[in-house]
């Protein structure tokens, strides 16, 4: 009987730790990079399905001030231009954002309103 459970026991510690691993839902990791060099400024964002909604209100709110576009209920991977041309990458999924902005292309006041808007984002992304 002993042989028996030596035998059967790994092999069922084994399956409990990969059935928890199936189920386990990373529902309260954010993960937030942002990148500063000469040439860009990016942030890389990923955060709580559940904050999508908020992200994107934010977005439309500060970045997008055209009745044109919007991110609400929609994913978006394009290089976008602004109302005052300045152009933004923008790749958001839900659960997911990526901002890049090129600072050659774009004015120093441009590059600076993006970095300010992605700060806040991090700032609402904790909060939430």
């Amino acid at each position: 009987m002993k042989k028996h459970f030596i035998y059967t026991a790994p092999g069922f510690i084994f399956f409990l730790l990969v059935m928890s691993s199936c189920f386990h839902v990373h529902d309260h990791d954010i993960s937030i990079t942002t990148t500063d060099d000469e040439d860009e400024y990016e942030m890389e964002a990923s955060y709580r399905r559940s904050q999508t909604h908020a992200v994107q209100v934010y977005l439309n709110d500060h970045l997008i001030n055209s009745s044109s576009r919007s991110f609400k209920n929609r994913s978006i991977d394009d290089e976008i231009t602004l109302d005052d041309k300045t152009t933004v990458y923008i790749n958001s999924h839900p659960g997911e954002l990526r901002i890049k902005i090129n600072k050659t292309q774009n004015s120093e006041e441009s590059c600076e309103r993006v970095r300010e808007i992605c700060e806040e984002l991090k700032d609402i992304l904790a909060d939430n």
